[in-house]
C-alpha cells in the first residue's frame, strides 16, 4: 500500500527521513569556501564555510583534529573534505570535516607529483644510500639562524654527544633566498677544509607553500650529488619533501635528524658497561675452568697450585686497558683541551685588545709631557710666592734693618715691657751677634 501522503508527519520522523536520504549520497563530499566565525576554544572546532549568498556550518571533532594538514582559520579560502550530518535534535545540517587544505593546494600537490616523477626518472631517488659515520667528530648543519630547528639540533647534540663539533652554515628557511643560500651552503660544507663528516639539512614545520623551496629540482640534485651523507629533517612527521627522498636518511623532525647523526652517550656507556661485565664474567668462567683442571691434575698426584700469577697479571692488564678505553676518559681529555683553547683565546683577545689601544696610549703620552710641564711650572710659581711670604714672616728678617730681638730665659720673644722681670736675664740678638742683659730698674716712658 502507498503511504497516505496527506497524513501529517512528526518533526522527528520528517528529519529522520531527510537524514536517511541526505547523508548516504554526501558521505564523502569536497567543498570550497571561506572560513568565518571560527570557534576553537572547546574540544571541538566549529566554523562557517561561506561564499556570496550561501553558508554551511562545519565541525572538526576532537579526534580528527590531529589529522588535519592545515587547521582552518578565519578569512582563509580552503578546500574541505568530509560528510554531511543532519542533527535531528536541533534540525541543523553540519559538514563533519576530515581533511582541510588551502585552496589551490591541490594544484601544488599535482605539481609535486609531477616533479617527483621527473626526478625519479633521473635516478636521483634510487641511488644507493650511504651509511652515516658512527662516531663523527664534526657535523655541518644547514639551517636558519635563530630558528626552532637549529635550537632543537643544538639541544639534542649537547645532550647526546657534547664532544661532537657543529658547524652552522646559515640559509633562509623559505622565500626567494632559501634555494640559492641553501645551495651555497651545501657547496661550502663539502670543502675538505671544514672537516665535516655528514650534513644535517633541517627546517621547522609549515604549510606546503612554506616548504615548497625544498622541492626545487636544483636543490634536490645538489642533495643527491653531495659527497657527504645527508640527513634531512624538514617539517614535521606528516611533511615529505623531495629533498627527503634524495637524502641518505630522512628524519621526521630536526630533533630526530640530530639523533640519527650523533651517538648517544648514555647508550654507549651502557653498552660498554654491558660488554665489560660480559667480558669479566667470561674470563671468570675461564679461570674457574682452569682451576678445576688444576685441581683434577692435583688429585692425580700432582701438587696443588694456586692460580698462576701470570693469569692474574694479564687480567689486571686487560682491566687497565678497559679503563683507558672508557668514553669518560676521552671526554675528560676533550674537556682539558677545551679549557686550554679557552685560555689561549683569552690570551689572544687580551693581546689584540692591547694592540688596539696602542695608538691611544701613544697619544696620551704625547699629551702627558706638556701637561706635566705646565703643572710643574704652576707649582714652582706658587712655591716662590709662598717662599716670599714665609721670608716676610721670618722673625730674623727685621734684624738686618737695625732691629733687636729680645727673648727671655726660655727663648720666648718679649713683645711687651710688662713682661720684663727684674733680675732675670734677657737675650738680645742683633744681626751680627747676641748679648745677655740683666734689667735692674723699670723705667716707664
Amino acid at each position: 500500500m502507498m503511504p497516505d501522503m496527506d497524513a501529517p508527519l512528526s518533526v522527528k520522523r520528517l528529519l529522520e527521513q531527510i537524514k536517511a536520504r541526505i547523508e548516504p549520497p554526501f558521505a564523502a563530499v569536497c567543498v570550497v569556501g571561506e572560513v568565518s566565525n571560527f570557534k576553537g576554544s572547546g574540544r571541538h572546532w566549529y566554523f562557517t564555510l561561506k561564499e556570496e549568498g550561501a553558508a554551511l556550518q562545519c565541525a572538526v571533532w576532537a579526534g580528527q583534529q590531529r589529522f588535519l594538514a592545515h587547521p582552518p582559520a578565519n578569512g582563509q579560502r580552503v578546500v574541505l573534505k568530509g560528510s554531511l550530518n543532519l542533527y535531528v535534535a536541533g534540525g541543523s545540517l553540519t559538514l563533519a570535516v576530515t581533511h582541510c587544505e588551502l585552496a589551490g593546494q591541490g594544484d601544488l600537490q599535482a605539481r609535486l607529483r609531477q616533479l617527483e616523477a621527473e626526478l625519479r626518472a633521473e635516478g636521483l631517488f634510487d641511488r644507493p644510500k650511504r651509511p652515516l659515520p658512527r662516531f663523527p667528530r664534526r657535523l655541518g648543519v644547514v639551517a636558519a639562524l635563530g630558528g626552532a630547528a637549529l635550537r632543537d639540533v643544538l639541544e639534542v647534540t649537547a645532550r647526546r654527544a657534547p664532544g661532537v663539533d657543529l658547524l652552522v652554515f646559515p640559509a633562509a628557511a623559505q622565500g626567494e633566498r632559501c634555494v640559492p643560500e641553501t645551495l651555497l651552503a651545501l657547496q661550502e660544507i663539502q670543502e675538505p677544509f671544514w672537516g665535516c663528516e655528514a650534513v644535517l639539512l633541517v627546517r621547522g614545520g609549515g604549510s606546503l607553500e612554506d616548504l615548497w623551496a625544498f622541492n626545487d629540482p636544483a636543490l634536490v640534485r645538489a642533495v643527491a650529488t653531495c659527497r657527504l651523507p645527508i640527513v634531512t629533517g624538514v617539517g614535521h612527521e606528516i611533511d615529505t619533501t623531495l629533498v627527503d627522498l634524495a637524502a641518505d636518511r630522512r628524519a621526521a623532525t630536526p630533533s630526530q635528524a640530530a639523533e640519527l647523526a650523533t651517538p648517544d652517550r648514555a647508550a654507549l656507556a651502557s653498552d660498554l658497561q654491558r660488554r665489560t661485565e660480559a667480558l669479566a664474567a667470561k674470563m671468570a668462567w675461564r679461570l674457574r675452568g682452569f682451576e678445576t683442571t688444576l685441581n683434577l691434575l692435583s688429585d692425580r698426584g700432582l701438587a696443588r697450585i694456586e692460580p698462576m700469577a701470570a693469569t692474574q697479571a694479564r687480567l689486571a692488564a686487560l682491566r687497565h686497558r678497559l679503563d683507558l678505553a672508557h668514553p669518560h676518559r676521552r671526554l675528560d681529555l676533550a674537556m682539558g683541551r677545551l679549557v686550554l683553547l679557552r685560555q689561549r683565546l683569552a690570551h689572544a683577545a687580551a693581546g689584540a685588545a692591547g694592540e688596539a689601544d696602542l695608538p691611544r696610549v701613544r697619544e696620551a703620552q704625547r699629551r702627558l709631557a706638556p701637561a706635566a710641564a705646565r703643572a710643574l711650572q704652576r707649582r714652582d710659581q706658587r712655591l716662590a710666592v709662598l717662599a716670599e711670604r714665609l721670608k716676610g714672616l721670618d722673625p730674623t728678617g727685621p734684624l738686618a734693618r737695625g732691629f733687636v730681638l729680645v727673648r727671655d730665659e726660655a727663648g720666648r720673644p718679649v713683645t711687651s715691657a710688662a713682661r720684663v722681670e727684674l733680675g732675670h736675664p734677657l737675650r738680645l740678638t742683633w744681626k751680627d751677634g747676641e748679648w745677655t742683659a740683666l734689667p735692674e730698674t723699670r723705667r716707664n716712658v
